[in-house]
């Protein structure tokens, strides 16, 4: 569990509580074990707007192109903590991150498997994934922009406007998802969130 926040310890808006997370993503590629679940729970929220969107990602895959799926089919992508394309962007002028610990690079593959439904799912993220096996960053950087364009387009894309109380639990592996970054920014906006894992 963990505060999703912009709120800093003396009670003032933080900037970077306010840009967090707000690229696409799916959480914590880069773990051993990426998680199955997160739950979010809305504490405090901004007088309008300051949603969070998700992304379906089996949707996503169903309307790429017949080549674009021959194309991935036993790609592997590599995954950082925000060294992908967008998280190059998003964290520029904070290097360290706020991060605590070293988290060495994760191979993935490009397309997995859904293990309760069986559907093929697009696992590629601008924020996260950096890179595939055996192709250089340009090319790579590019595909995954194209991707993530792909699969961001409105018909895929649920935008949840949060109300105090409000509990949204989502599947890590089928989703992609961003803060929409879309609220006054000197508003107050508090979630606490849950991860879950499958063991």
């Amino acid at each position: 569990m963990s505060w999703l926040t912009n709120v800093d310890k003396d009670g003032n808006v933080d900037w970077f509580g306010v840009k967090r997370a707000t690229d696409w993503h799916t959480d914590s590629p880069y773990e051993d074990e990426p998680p199955r679940l997160a739950i979010l729970h809305a504490k405090e929220v901004p007088s309008s707007k300051g949603g969070t969107m998700f992304a379906d990602m089996r949707a996503a895959y169903d309307a790429l192109s017949g080549e674009m799926k021959q194309r991935l089919a036993g790609m592997v992508g590599l995954h950082g903590r925000h060294d992908g394309p967008a998280g190059v962007r998003l964290y520029k002028g904070d290097p360290d991150q706020r991060i605590d610990k070293a988290y060495p690079e994760k191979a993935r593959p490009a397309v997995v498997t859904h293990p309760m439904t069986g559907r093929p799912i697009l696992f590629v993220n601008p924020l996260h994934t950096h890179g595939f096996q055996g192709m250089p960053r340009d090319e790579a950087w590019t595909l995954i922009e194209e991707l993530a364009e792909h699969s961001t387009q409105n018909r895929f894309v649920y935008y949840h406007q949060w109300r105090v109380g409000d509990l949204l639990m989502w599947d890590e592996l089928a989703t992609m998802h961003r803060g929409a970054g879309d609220y006054r920014p000197d508003e107050r906006r508090i979630l606490l969130r849950t991860i879950v894992y499958s063991s």
